[in-house]
């Protein structure tokens, strides 16, 4: 007879995974209305007209957007010549891409460890990371449903788990210092905030994997080259970010950066003020407390653990965390002595949410080794089915994004169907629509002279080869 833990395990984890994936699900089916808006008219006017290369070469002369961050471009590029299916695409491959990522991140510090995290329980930390960190992003379209956006500052956080993955895997080999070396170079040029992230937690594990050779700690004997070869080519991709010709000229419009003092003040204080509205912020104490509540009743008691090493492994996630939200904002309050703008801020929050699920996940696994009366194995796995209508309401919260974007791509494929019947008869202007960027917090896109957005409707010019006479809606 199975006891009541293992039928309660029955019930949670497959619930669990049910919720998560389809949470992830309604993200991504949000993704069959994404398309071109803003900056992507530039990069695809460029793409049609000069060719990929040219518009690499961007990099060094071209600044009307921001080639300097060249693995946008690359990306940008990749997926040009799909069009609007790439765009929907995009996003549910993504997804996945980011998941499986933490899936594998996961497994290789439990090899690392010795903690061993079945697959279905790895996949469902991976899956809850992902969703909450997409469902809390401050800026949902600029950060996902914008091409421009998401490709600087939330592809890279798809990126880094499968460049840690390759530095956390046991295997030597020759391919896989090429495979992280390269891809260390590609994750790192996306932005400046992605950057310093992914090189601080590289260098962190680089000093950790070398203190523990010296020990002779097997892992750390053979993950410290690859580590210290991902750290090399990170910071070569921060390199040709800060150094770029057209991060100079940009660099000038923000007037002096801030110096070394002004700047360890103003990041102390904007670190402070992200994670402490992190700490009050009602929704990711609820992920705490789903962690905990799935890290107590998906763990068996099997071992003893001593409870000081234990605290001091939370308070060094913490710690950790607070570190990389320091290292995401860095970038901003060095240049523009600011927060950065809202579609950057979904990196430090995945790093808290991320943080928030292993401090949850290890507070409860510590419980069930600690104190697990009869009544509390009873208790919380109760709590725990009753805690699953927190994500299941996030669901119908972000469900209702679908009529909105639904909407949107509805206007920009009729007008884009205007604007190609006229270039079919050779018209040389075309009467086209402005869509209004207000009901998803962007803006305007296409302008007529004189407005603050003509510069889309220029590169919309130029890509379609025809000129624009812009109605407002």
């Amino acid at each position: 007879m199975p006891s009541e833990r293992e039928k309660f395990q029955k019930i949670a984890l497959p619930l669990g995974l049910a919720v998560f994936l389809i949470g992830l699900g309604v993200y991504a089916y949000l993704g069959l209305y994404f398309r071109y808006w803003a900056d992507d008219w530039c990069y695809n006017a460029d793409f049609r007209n000069l060719g990929f290369l040219e518009t690499l070469r961007g990099y060094a002369y071209n600044v009307t957007y921001t080639p300097s961050r060249y693995s946008v471009t690359i990306l940008a590029g990749l997926f040009y010549p799909l069009g609007v299916l790439g765009l929907q695409l995009l996003i549910p491959l993504s997804l996945l891409l980011w998941t499986w990522g933490l899936v594998r991140l996961f497994k290789n510090i439990s090899i690392i460890s010795g903690y061993p995290l079945p697959t279905r329980q790895t996949l469902l930390l991976a899956a809850m990371i992902v969703y909450f960190s997409v469902y809390l992003a401050p800026h949902l379209y600029q950060s996902l449903y914008w091409n421009t956006g998401f490709f600087t500052y939330t592809f890279p956080l798809v990126l880094t788990p499968w460049v840690l993955t390759l530095v956390t895997d046991q295997d030597s080999s020759k391919t896989k210092l090429i495979l992280a070396a390269l891809l260390s170079l590609l994750a790192g040029g996306f932005s400046e905030a992605s950057n310093t992230v992914l090189v601080s937690i590289l260098a962190m594990y680089t000093i950790i994997a070398f203190v523990g050779a010296r020990y002779q700690k097997t892992w750390a004997q053979k993950t410290f080259v690859s580590a210290l070869v991902a750290l090399t080519f990170a910071s070569m991709a921060m390199a040709l970010l800060v150094f770029a010709p057209t991060t100079q000229i940009r660099a000038e419009r923000y007037g002096e950066p801030a110096s070394l003092p002004e700047l360890m003040v103003l990041l102390f204080n904007f670190t402070r003020e992200f994670v402490t509205l992190s700490v009050k912020d009602y929704q990711q104490l609820l992920i705490i407390i789903l962690a905990g509540l799935l890290g107590f009743v998906l763990n068996s008691k099997e071992r003893q653990i001593n409870i000081l090493k234990t605290l001091g492994l939370g308070l060094g996630i913490f710690a950790l965390a607070v570190l990389l939200v320091a290292a995401s904002l860095a970038p901003s309050a060095y240049v523009e002595r600011g927060l950065p703008i809202l579609r950057t801020q979904i990196i430090p929050r995945h790093i808290m949410v991320l943080a928030f699920v292993a401090l949850g996940w290890i507070g409860g696994y510590a419980l069930r080794q600690i104190y697990a009366p009869a009544w509390l194995q009873v208790a919380i796995p109760v709590t725990l089915l009753v805690a699953f209508a927190f994500p299941i309401l996030t669901i119908f919260t972000a469900s209702r994004y679908v009529p909105v974007y639904s909407e949107r791509a509805r206007l920009w494929d009729e007008r884009e169907a205007t604007i190609l019947s006229a270039i079919d008869n050779d018209q040389e202007r075309v009467e086209v629509i402005a869509i209004d960027g207000a009901p998803v917090g962007g803006i305007r896109d296409f302008d007529p002279p004189g407005k603050t957005g003509f510069w889309i409707s220029r590169c919309a010019m130029d890509y379609y080869g025809i000129r624009f006479q812009v109605t407002l809606p």
